[in-house]
């Protein structure tokens, strides 16, 4: 009688812990990867949107004065020469009043001068009689939340009376994200964290007055 004989089964083999281990070490290195990319990307994208509107704002009101030089009837008076950051200063041009808090941010609600936090940063408003600070009645706030006028300057120019410069400088950004944060010449700070949140744009033209 012929006794047929069984092939051995073909022996199954698995995945060692080593192996195991290195492949979650393998797709662990992928994520970090791509983890800080999307991480980079995000803080790229936000930095563009914050200089963006700083931009925006910053030439906002370089237009806004600009033309109300040229184009409003009376006197134009310049900024002062010095300005203590956070104090209310003015200047007018023609029947506007322009009053700002230079050097501190704008914040909407629960406004903090310790953190050199103010409810009005550069406001526009009509005043009667002569040019002179007043608080503020019914303005509109050129600035948007969390941005600061670094620096306003409306001078005279040139031997021409009706030449005027203006300069304007705003900062977008906390305290912790700047240097010198209420000076004329704040800036970002020199540090990779927080970069997206930090912003400065800084315009100067000149413009001629057109109606006396």
């Amino acid at each position: 009688m012929r006794v047929a004989m069984r092939k051995p089964r073909a022996q199954q083999r698995g995945f060692t812990v080593v192996e195991l281990l290195i492949a979650t070490l393998v797709f662990s290195v992928v994520l970090m990867i791509v983890t800080a990319g999307i991480i980079q990307v995000t803080r790229v994208y936000y930095k563009g949107v914050t200089e963006a509107n700083t931009q925006s704002v910053a030439r906002s009101i370089s237009d806004v004065v600009g033309q109300a030089i040229q184009f409003s009837p009376g006197t134009v008076t310049p900024t002062p020469a010095v300005v203590i950051p956070g104090a209310q200063s003015y200047f007018c041009v023609g029947g506007t009043v322009y009053l700002y808090y230079q050097g501190y941010e704008l914040i909407d609600v629960g406004a903090n001068p310790a953190k050199h936090q103010t409810s009005h940063s550069i406001v526009a408003q009509p005043f009667a009689g002569g040019c002179a600070g007043s608080g503020f009645v019914n303005g509109r706030d050129l600035m948007s939340p969390k941005m600061r006028l670094s620096k306003v300057t409306v001078k005279n120019v040139g031997s021409d009376p009706n030449t005027y410069q203006v300069e304007v400088r705003v900062v977008y950004g906390d305290d912790d994200v700047l240097s010198n944060p209420t000076g004329a010449n704040a800036a970002c700070a020199s540090v990779h964290a927080g970069t997206q949140f930090c912003a400065v744009s800084d315009l100067t033209t000149v413009v001629v007055k057109r109606v006396q």
